[in-house]
């Protein structure tokens, strides 16, 4: 027997390979992954910029520092909590420009949503944000 063959039968695993499944694992994910990847590299790249390491963000995220690395390793299905504590921390916005990342969410919504006893159906600026949706119907709200 050659010496790669028995170097090899030396070291080999004990256990048996499990990238078929891993390889499925992915392509059965694809779509949350790509999002995942998305945010983690903005993300990587606003520590960049900040020169934050991930020690820092932990401690602005109220986190561990393992935490971190695994969610920077792309392939995390994060909450929406864990993302907006990761805009928190760098002062990013994660969700809109992970949205406009795929084609289709690009359009911007010129209607308001209809709430109980409002006049739905307005048109509105493409700049307003839905919070000022929300801050504009209480502030009607309480006037009525």
């Amino acid at each position: 027997m050659s010496r790669a063959i028995e170097f090899l039968e030396a070291h080999q695993s004990p256990t048996p390979s499990r990238w078929r499944e891993d390889a499925q694992w992915r392509r059965d994910n694809e779509y949350w992954l790509k999002y995942a990847r998305y945010i983690t590299l903005q993300v990587l790249r606003a520590m960049e910029e900040q020169s934050i390491t991930q020690v820092e963000l932990a401690k602005r995220m109220g986190c561990t520092q393992q935490y971190v690395s695994n969610l920077l390793k792309g392939s995390s299905n994060m909450t929406l909590e864990t993302i907006a504590r990761l805009e928190n921390a760098l002062s990013i916005d994660l969700v809109k420009s992970a949205l406009t990342y795929v084609s289709g969410y690009g359009t911007t919504v010129t209607y308001r949503p209809q709430y109980l006893s409002d006049s739905a159906g307005e048109k509105l600026d493409p700049d307003i944000k839905t919070s000022d949706f929300v801050e504009g119907y209480k502030h009607r709200k309480n006037a009525k």
